[in-house]
Formats: structure tokens, sequence, C-alpha cells
């Protein structure tokens, strides 16, 4: 790879990461939320939705929210969940369940609204799956992709002068 291809896929790459944060931070200002985009990562909430599904959310006032709503919220030390309001308290807290699970979870049974990140508003299928390969199998891996990567380059350069010595892989 010459060094112009090199600047050009570099940014490309550049492109299109601010390119995907400029689209999540307009989401985020239209739809009134902090997390517009979710990908569901357990099947918790089967049938309704499956893990790898990816969730569109709408931020709504406490007093929009209703009994039946599937929400995100991130309980406290917890990464986010995605589950359905089952009650609402005399304090104004909410309660939550997963469609799938037997029972409440002990984090479940007073959610305050400053918890909640928005309401379902759409579910696109599958989508979630590239964020779960990336978050589950690619940066976990990271160093063997990148070695992987490396050696394809290299095999494919052949024979070629790296570093001043002649190698042929």
């Amino acid at each position: 790879m010459e060094s112009s291809e090199a600047a050009s896929t570099l940014a490309y790459i550049v492109f299109g990461v601010l390119l995907a944060f400029g689209i999540n931070q307009g989401m985020a200002f239209a739809l009134s939320t902090d997390m517009p985009v979710v990908a569901v990562e357990s099947n918790s909430m089967v049938p309704t939705f499956y893990k790898g599904d990816l969730l569109i959310l709408q931020g709504v006032p406490s007093e929009e929210l209703r009994i039946g709503d599937i929400v995100v919220f991130t309980p406290q030390s917890r990464p986010a969940i995605v589950h359905r309001i089952i009650r609402m308290n005399d304090d104004g807290t909410f309660q939550t369940k997963g469609d799938a699970n037997p029972k409440q979870l002990p984090f479940e049974t007073r959610v305050e609204y400053s918890q909640i990140h928005g309401r379902e508003v759409l579910i696109v299928p599958y989508f979630g799956w590239v964020k779960i390969g990336l978050m589950e199998y690619v940066l976990p891996n990271i160093g063997w992709a990148v070695l992987v990567v490396a050696i394809a380059y290299i095999s494919s350069i052949g024979y070629k002068k790296i570093t001043g010595i002649h190698v042929f892989i």
C-alpha cells in the first residue's frame, strides 16, 4: 500500500467515525435523549424483541410514561437495561420487568425517572449484532485482530524490502 493510499484509507476511517458520531449526536438532540440507539444484549424481552435487535429511543417527560411502555434505564453500577414498566409507585418511581423474566430483579422495584434514558419507539431487527459483535468479539480480541491483519498485509506484499532486510513470506 502506497503512502497516498494509506492516507486515503485513514481519511475514510476518520470520516466514517466522525459521521457515525455526528449522526448519533444529531439523533440524541432530535429525540431528546442521551442514548438514542441501543443494541439489545439479552433475551429478557422475548418475544417482543430479541438479542441483537436495535432499539431507537425517545426521551419523554415522566408524566408521559405509562404502564406497558418499554424503557431503557441504567441502574446504579450496572449497564443499561431494556424492560417494560409494570407499575408506577406512589413516590413517582417506576417498577420494571423483562417480559421473559419470571420475576423482577432487585433493582427494578424503584427506578427513578433520572435513571431512564428513553422509551422505545422503533425496533430494528438484527442491526444490534454489529455493536454486539464489536463489543463482545472484536474489542476483546483486538490484539489478535491486528496481528491477523498485519500477517495478511505482509503476506500480500510477498517479497519486499522491510526495514533494509529482504523477506519472502
